[in-house]
């Protein structure tokens, strides 16, 4: 069985974006790790920068971590992370949180597909999908 687990990389911020994804989707950190606990040589001011982490959410997991000390992350690209929800609600919710400080690029709106779909880069630069299948009439 494979699980596909999203690996996110910052500069610096990655603290801010554990604790904000936290938030938005109601979860939990389940791990972090610094450079200064590890065993590499790293500059004294990025010591306390996340090395690793995980925040977990529902059956989802997201890891994260700061660049390698000078080397930038690169915030631009083709991923999207795409989010299925199944309350309508919940999903309003996280989608406005993430869309604070950010960029709604397709507002939340009933589709032809019969889902309720929008899009958002947040504020990290992170491209996100939300999508809420409406319930069949059987």
């Amino acid at each position: 069985m494979f699980h596909l687990v999203p690996y996110l990389h910052f500069n610096g911020e990655a603290e801010e974006v554990l604790n904000y994804y936290k938030d938005a989707f109601d979860g939990e950190i389940v791990s972090i790790n610094r450079y200064g606990d590890s065993p590499m040589q790293v500059n004294e001011d990025w010591k306390n920068k996340i090395i690793h982490a995980r925040v977990k959410f529902g059956d989802n997991i997201i890891m994260i971590s700061d660049s390698h000390n000078g080397q930038l992350a690169n915030k631009e690209g083709n991923i999207q992370l795409s989010v299925e929800v199944d309350d309508e609600k919940m999903m309003e919710q996280a989608f406005n949180k993430l869309a604070e400080g950010g960029k709604v690029t397709l507002p939340l709106a009933k589709q032809f597909w019969g889902a309720t779909f929008g899009m958002l880069q947040d504020k990290f630069g992170v491209n996100w999908m939300f999508n809420h299948e409406e319930k069949k009439n059987e």
